[in-house]
């Protein structure tokens, strides 16, 4: 009789855990195709009824797991988002012992070959940076400004080294953003005008050292430490004269 009871409730524990398992496969699927959506036709242009259609789920499914299009829209930009924070934050954490510049240059690094690995998160962040909106506010405050923060921070420190373009850092940082995405967000025009896929890894590591040598700067010439090897004796000179035999 136990021997059944225990088959009884174990039955029931794998439906429910069945069950879990179709919602949350259910709840990545809508994500996936909303993050696509939401990157190519903007907020505006998304329509949640087209995400349930392409996610092969029923309209209602969307609401019940997002109430609605801005809920969808934030799951999506916090999904891909912390992503990306996690990635910085993770490269700060195990650069506790090295200077400012080093730092700077490896974060300046892995964002060019994160913006290669996902194109689709700066149209996401270009499409809500043309309006004051909600949207943009909640981007601002939860997105831009912490990554702002750290990064203007670790450009300060690199100017007064003198390695880094003068300017503002904000300004600055802009235009790295811009310098490093543009290419992959405009990927077939780049691959129709050179013959090269911006994807393809030996053109992403080209990038990554093409950007950084835009922003940074060498060490003075004079900076470098001289080289420590003797310097070989000069001859004597031999005369031509009463010496000769």
């Amino acid at each position: 009789m136990a021997e059944n009871l225990f088959k009884e409730q174990s039955s029931k524990f794998v439906k429910k855990r069945r069950r879990q398992q179709r919602s949350i496969d259910t709840r990545e699927r809508i994500l996936k195709i909303a993050y696509s959506e939401f990157a190519e036709m903007g907020f505006e242009g998304t329509s949640t009824r087209v995400i349930a259609a392409k996610a092969g789920v029923h309209h209602p499914l969307v609401t019940y797991h997002f109430k609605n299009k801005e809920n969808l829209w934030k799951a999506v930009m916090t999904t891909v988002g912390a992503d990306f924070t996690a990635a910085w934050q993770a490269r700060m954490a195990g650069l506790n012992d090295v200077d400012d510049v080093t730092k700077l240059r490896l974060i300046h690094e892995d964002f060019v070959r994160f913006a290669a690995a996902n194109p689709g998160f700066h149209w996401l962040m270009a499409n809500e940076g043309d309006r004051s909106t909600n949207r943009l506010r909640w981007v601002v405050e939860n997105r831009t400004k912490p990554f702002f923060a750290i990064i203007t921070g670790l450009i300060r420190s690199a100017q007064k080294a003198g390695r880094y373009v003068e300017g503002d850092p904000h300004h600055l940082l802009y235009l790295f953003i811009g310098a490093v995405t543009r290419i992959f967000m405009q990927a077939a025009e780049v691959e129709a005008v050179t013959g090269q896929s911006p994807f393809a890894p030996a053109f992403v590591e080209k990038h990554v050292a093409t950007c950084c040598a835009l922003f940074f700067r060498d060490r003075p010439t004079s900076a470098r430490p001289r080289s420590s090897r003797p310097k070989t004796p000069k001859r004597p000179s031999r005369s031509n004269g009463s010496n000769a035999e």
